[in-house]
């Protein structure tokens, strides 16, 4: 195993010679990104095309402007932060809010616990939503969220801020 004239082979990178494995890793696009099962990846991640999740990622996801950008949280995967990307797949973990500008599936295995905002969305029995279901209409949830917080409504509605409010905040201390 090693290195013989600069060529190396794929089964002396990953270190095995199972086939499977090696149809695993060969399938993958260069375009691709994966965060493995036995990774853990912390911070701000930007990706095009494809990322899949297996692992945990502590931080915000989001796709470049690529429209076709898809993001697949598997079984295994967890994220902890809010996910951004015209398409995504949810079958793990995500702490935190997901924005789809195009299409959502929820699978059955699904743990969202944050709000859901989508354009079309696919949601399978026995999947969680610890938040809401916010439809974008082609609309950016920047604009949804700020419209609700300046409307100066008293009783806003499932997108009120959870800051305190400063006249609030005074007549506690009072």
């Amino acid at each position: 195993m090693g290195l013989t004239g600069g060529i190396m082979n794929l089964k002396d990178i990953i270190g095995t010679n199972n086939k499977s494995v090696l149809k695993e890793v060969s399938n993958v696009s260069l375009k691709d990104t994966i965060v493995g099962s036995n990774a853990e990846f912390v911070g701000n991640l930007t990706f095009s095309k494809i990322l899949k999740i297996s692992g945990t990622v502590k931080g915000n996801i989001s796709s470049t402007e690529d429209g076709d950008a898809k993001i697949i949280i598997d079984e295994k995967g967890l994220v902890e932060g809010d996910v951004t990307a015209p398409v995504i797949i949810l079958q793990g973990e995500v702490n935190g809010n997901v924005h789809s500008s195009s299409k959502m599936e929820i699978d059955a295995t699904a743990l969202i616990t944050g709000n859901v905002y989508y354009d079309i969305l696919e949601m399978h029995g026995g999947s969680t939503v610890n938040g809401s279901l916010i439809r974008n209409k082609g609309k950016t949830t920047g604009l949804l969220e700020k419209k609700e917080d300046v409307s100066g409504d008293k009783n806003p509605g499932f997108l009120q801020s959870i800051t305190p409010n400063k006249k609030s905040a005074d007549k506690k201390d009072s």
